[in-house]
């Protein structure tokens, strides 16, 4: 057992010195530089952090929502808080060192979200990833840490492409995002939709692409889409139903002259404001429509003007130069009447003329020459009415000013009675004549002259069967003419005199040639006198010669001795 023990038992070195490191420190030594160098590949992708003030969180949630650029994750957002006035929120974010060169004057933030409204649906993208930040930016050197966000997209002035600013009385259902389409084809967007400071429009601001660009000149004209046309010219129906994406969205559409394309006498002015049409129909009004130096006039009318609407047109020499923006109507005590006040407003840049006078001068001038308004109708008693501008010189009238508008002269339009009225006062007359003695009186008549009356319907009755007798005659006639007529031998007879008229024509030509052949100065003549000449002498000798044969028989032989 000793020995087995002895063998056994563990050999221990002793140290002779002290040692720091040894094999067992490798491990940590191995996980802590691991971790080191994932601390620094954190820290090292990890960029600055930025606040961002907007006047409301729109559905932003503190380290799940982020912060994009292109469709790029580069950061998300650590915090939200009310700002120190409390009037809007501030949120941190935390983004990646990549982009630390976009953080700089340039840089544009906005929430992109999910917007559900009357018309229609934005931001499908963020139903299921969560509302998020967009950043706009362009590389600097210079940093920004501190941003103020925007309540819209951003829109790029230095885009590829063009912006034109339309014009309209309402928006006509356009929003910003709706498309614009050229020939139908999708040319740009809808940046902008916003009311003008004066409170009198809604200016649209439309973006459109650098190639469709040559498209768009002075002499182009914009209209909102219409979901439905209905067209009736032609005599056909033609319906047109606008797309999903224009119902839901809405559209404008570009219509430039073929003829004006390309040339560079038409490229657009510089901040030149089209009108923006309400429908493709109104477009296709005749307008005189240039600028928007406008002013609102108002107008007196003492006849009814119940088919006078808002929005109804102004025309002048048949052009629409404005339109009614607001109708106000009043029992008068003194006329007994229905009196309107109405307002309109006319484009007066239109009669501005090259004396650099204002529109609204000349209307003056005009109105001293006998210009005045009139309440006109497009179909008697079927149509609205508009207000039409006309010169009538039977009396001098001037535009009365006041502190808040200019009155516009009128005169009351001359109407012809209408059917109705005239139908009512023949009703009327009627209601007077004494019907029932005239009734009365008529049967009184035919009963006195009962006997000749019905002696008269005798002769009338034998007249007729008479009359009746010699038409069925004529018909008879008139049928076997065209029975005569119709015959195939009786059609060829024009043909048939004629073929004889010219045989007859020719036949007559030639005894024409014939006779101027032998006539009495002819070669033939005077040969023919000549053989008979010679036949007559020879006619005296044959008959000497047979009166001496009848007394001599034998003188042939014998001879006259």
């Amino acid at each position: 057992m000793s020995k087995h023990r002895k063998y056994n038992t563990p050999k221990i070195k002793e140290s002779k010195g002290v040692e720091l490191i040894t094999s067992i420190w490798l491990v940590p030594i191995i996980a802590m530089t691991i971790a080191l160098w994932l601390a620094y590949q954190y820290y090292s992708k990890i960029g600055p952090t930025i606040e961002i003030t907007f006047k409301e969180n729109a559905g932003l949630i503190a380290n799940q929502s982020q912060l994009k650029l292109r469709n790029v994750n580069i950061g998300v957002v650590t915090k939200i808080s009310l700002s120190k006035d409390g009037n809007g929120v501030t949120v941190q974010v935390k983004v990646n060192k990549e982009i630390s060169d976009y953080l700089n004057e340039k840089a544009k933030f906005w929430i992109v979200h999910a917007d559900v409204g009357s018309h229609g649906i934005s931001g499908l993208d963020t139903i299921l990833s969560g509302a998020y930040i967009e950043l706009y930016g362009v590389k600097e050197k210079k940093r920004k840490l501190k941003f103020i966000g925007l309540e819209k997209p951003y829109i790029d002035k230095d885009a590829a492409g063009k912006y034109y600013i339309l014009s309209a009385p309402n928006s006509n259902n356009i929003i910003e995002g709706s498309h614009v389409y050229y020939r139908m084809i999708e040319v740009g967007r809808v940046e902008r939709v916003a009311i003008s400071p004066d409170g009198k429009k809604v200016n649209f601001t439309i973006f459109v692409k650098d190639k469709y660009v040559p498209f768009i000149n002075d002499e182009s004209q914009f209209y909102t889409n219409s979901s439905l046309n209905l067209d009736f010219s032609q005599g056909k129906i033609d319906m047109n139903i606008a797309s999903l994406s224009q119902i839901v969205h809405g559209g404008i559409s570009i219509y430039t002259p073929l003829q004006s394309i390309g040339k560079e006498q038409n490229r657009t002015k510089p901040r030149r404001v089209f009108p923006l049409y309400k429908s493709l129909s109104e477009m296709k009004v005749k307008h005189l429509r240039e600028g928007f130096d406008d002013r609102v006039y108002a107008f007196k009318f003492l006849e009814t003007n119940n088919k006078l609407e808002i929005g109804s047109p102004v025309e002048f020499n048949g052009f629409q130069v404005g339109y009614v923006t607001d109708i106000k109507s009043h029992f008068s005590k003194t006329s007994h009447r229905v009196e309107s006040e109405v307002y309109a407003l006319i484009h007066t840049k239109i009669f501005s003329g090259s004396d650099n006078k204002k529109g609204n001068q000349i209307i003056e001038k005009l109105v001293k020459e006998g210009l005045k308004a009139s309440i006109e109708s497009t179909i008697p008693m079927i149509g609205s009415d508009y207000i039409k501008l006309i010169f009538d010189n039977k009396k001098r009238a001037t535009i009365v000013k006041t502190k808040e508008y200019d009155y516009f002269p009128t005169i009351q339009k001359v109407t012809n009675s209408s059917i109705l009225a005239d139908t009512q006062k023949l009703i009327q007359k009627l209601e007077k004549l004494p019907l029932e003695k005239l009734i009365l009186s008529a049967n009184k008549l035919l009963k006195d002259n009962n006997k000749p009356i019905k002696n008269l319907l005798k002769d009338l009755r034998k007249t007729t069967n008479n009359l009746d007798k010699v038409l069925k005659n004529v018909n008879k006639s008139a049928s076997n003419l065209n029975r005569l007529t119709a015959k195939e031998s009786f059609q060829n007879i024009p043909a048939q005199l004629n073929q004889t008229m010219q045989e007859l024509t020719t036949t007559l030509q030639r005894i024409q040639m014939l006779s101027d052949d032998y006539g009495v100065d002819s070669k033939f003549s005077s040969e023919l006198s000549l053989t008979l000449r010679e036949l007559s002498i020879m006619a005296e000798s044959i008959g000497r010669i047979s009166l001496k044969l009848e007394k001599k028989p034998n003188a042939l032989i014998l001879g006259d001795d």
